[in-house]
């Protein structure tokens, strides 16, 4: 992935060639130094390089990487943790996460799945052995190079020497990967928490699924604690070393070098699933060629097929966001209480958001507006909306929208989603939006839902620190493509999960196009619309009625801007943009006005 727009281009001598993924804490870039060495890159984003916590945080992570050297980890090769803009450089590896492999391709049989587990206990010995508890140990965390797996991200890694740190009212880690003990006393974890965590992923790898999957991280956490896992789908004899590493008491869970003996008894070919045990996710597999495939493993891989019942339009290329490969990433959750009218001067109480909710303000209407979620850079004079992608800043002194692609996911991101939220056909491949060859996450169920949200809420909670009034969740349509799978309804209902969460932030919604649910607007709780090509496919009106004109329109064709210009452009905000809405300076860039 290259450099975005405002990157610098090199960071303590090393020369930045592109982005390997970005993070709630920080962005990881490929480096090359004079030499033409490659390093993976992790830069802390300016605003917590503020927050000393942070910054100590970040040193100690750095000391746990430089303590840590084996043939399963990725070393540190250079870091400054004092500079105004903290960074570490580490062992560039080249390989795909874990999450990454098991979501495209499918869970790991035989012999990918023994290399794994024996790698994995050798990563954690050495790590242990330097006084080090990873604390951190899930499936985006672990790197499959060609020459086994590297486990990666020393974020929240706790050194018996180091300072302790907490955050009021925060658990630092994963719910379906932390122990027991992370929830109940995350001062005091040993290195008995990361033999359970090996368990959890272990499970995942083999079957796609997680043992503890709650439909929120509270009920998550709760499953850790006091259930017992789900192992439906894990063979013999890994169900029963599963079963062990994933006891609640720490002190009955086996050593690692007992693991290591009794993981060698793993087949090499692939095992039939345990007696009584239904899951055809461990009797197929999908492998990518641009991995290493053991021997007895030989099949093609094949991309998920579609459902087209209609061709979409409206739709543009949207930025890329690539799964964190060669990374390293803290990764934070915050667990906290969540909170169980009428327009007057655009500001309003929605009425789906209780009563404790912030006011919510509406975009001013008829206005000069931008659409930039491809790339922001600075808008024309007299623009007072502007669109950005959530990983962007606002815009100084405008009114902003967040971007969030709410409903499927971006090119090459499916390794940021457990791979049971991909929406999966028949044969369980993954169903892809082939024009802009984005997978589909699965809405069809309440708990599948709520755990989506989850993901999406985090994106609205940053929006909002950040400075944005409002947030457009993409591809509502996403079900009238997907007809075979999804309806109208479950797409509503993920959207009003999301409404209300918004506006508990003070953060109003906007309808992205979707005019055949424009009448269920305020049921769901939506506030605007963005709408693409409704000049060119006659649908203004429909959005300009039911949104009572606060509807800020992007066309894409000399057409479709003439047709919304002569019609609308007396009421609505309109502007044209090219198909892939790139920043102002790079190739392709186009924006006109009525």
């Amino acid at each position: 992935m290259s450099l975005s727009p405002g990157d610098p281009e090199s960071i303590g001598g090393y020369a930045l060639v592109g982005r390997l993924g970005s993070g709630g804490m920080g962005v990881v870039y490929l480096g090359r130094s004079v030499s033409g060495r490659q390093v993976a890159i992790k830069v802390v984003h300016a605003q917590y390089a503020q927050d000393e916590e942070f910054r100590t945080r970040f040193r100690q992570e750095v000391a746990a990487v430089r303590r840590v050297s084996g043939a399963f980890t990725a070393p540190v090769v250079d870091a400054d943790p004092d500079a105004e803009q903290p960074w570490m450089a580490t062992q560039y590896v080249r390989g795909r996460t874990l999450s990454d492999i098991v979501a495209k391709d499918g869970p790991l049989l035989g012999g990918e799945l023994r290399a794994l587990a024996l790698g994995l206990v050798e990563a954690l010995r050495d790590i242990h052995r330097a006084g080090v508890v990873h604390r951190d140990l899930k499936p985006s965390n672990v790197l499959m190079a060609e020459d086994g797996p590297r486990v990666i991200d020393f974020g929240i890694s706790h050194a018996v020497d180091n300072q302790a740190l907490t955050v009021t009212g925060r658990l630092i880690g994963t719910p379906p990967f932390m122990s027991p003990e992370q929830f109940t006393a995350p001062r005091d974890v040993t290195a008995a928490s990361d033999v359970f965590s090996l368990g959890s992923l272990l499970v995942y790898a083999a079957t796609g699924n997680r043992p503890f999957d709650g439909s929120s991280p509270y009920l998550t956490g709760y499953q850790v604690i006091y259930a017992a896992p789900d192992l439906d789908g894990v063979a013999e004899p890994l169900r029963s070393i599963a079963e062990r590493c994933l006891d609640k008491d720490p002190a009955a869970r086996p050593e690692l070098a007992e693991l290591h003996r009794v993981l060698q008894t793993l087949p090499d070919s692939a095992a039939p699933v345990a007696p009584g045990v239904a899951d055809s996710a461990v009797t197929s597999r999908h492998v990518s060629p641009t991995r290493p495939v053991p021997r007895d493993l030989a099949t093609a891989e094949v991309k998920g097929g579609t459902d087209r019942t209609r061709t979409a339009h409206g739709r543009r290329g949207r930025r890329l966001l690539l799964g964190l490969a060669a990374a390293l990433a803290v990764t934070g959750l915050s667990i906290t209480a969540v909170k169980a009218g009428s327009h007057q001067n655009n500001t309003f109480q929605s009425p789906t958001a209780p009563a404790s909710a912030a006011a919510v303000t509406l975009p001013p209407k008829h206005v000069r507006w931008d659409y930039q979620i491809g790339g922001a850079y600075t808008p024309p004079t007299g623009v007072k909306v502007v669109s950005r992608s959530h990983e962007d800043a606002p815009a100084p002194g405008a009114y902003n929208i967040c971007n969030i692609n709410a409903f499927q996911v971006q090119e090459g991101a499916e390794s940021d989603w457990d791979t049971d939220l991909l929406l999966r056909d028949a044969n369980r491949h993954v169903v892809y939006d082939k024009d802009w060859d984005e997978a589909v996450l699965d809405i069809r169920t309440d708990a599948k839902r709520q755990r989506i949200a989850a993901k999406l809420n985090t994106w609205i909670d940053d929006c909002a620190a950040k400075g944005y009034k409002a947030i457009e969740p993409d591809n509502y349509d996403t079900f009238t493509r997907f007809s075979k799978y999804l309806t109208a309804n479950q797409a509503k209902a993920l959207m009003k999960v999301l409404s209300v969460h918004a506006h508990e932030k003070g953060v109003a919604v906007a309808q992205k196009d979707t005019a055949e649910l424009v009448s269920d607007r305020a049921s769901v709780g939506l506030d605007f619309a963005v709408v693409e090509e409704c000049g060119e496919w006659n649908e203004c009106g429909e959005f300009a009625k039911a949104f009572d004109n606060n509807v800020f329109v992007v066309e894409y064709t000399a057409k479709g801007l003439s047709e919304a210009c002569s019609r609308w452009s007396s009421t609505l905000s309109i502007v044209r943009r090219d198909q892939s809405v790139v920043s102002k300076g790079t190739s392709g860039y186009f924006r006109r006005t009525c």
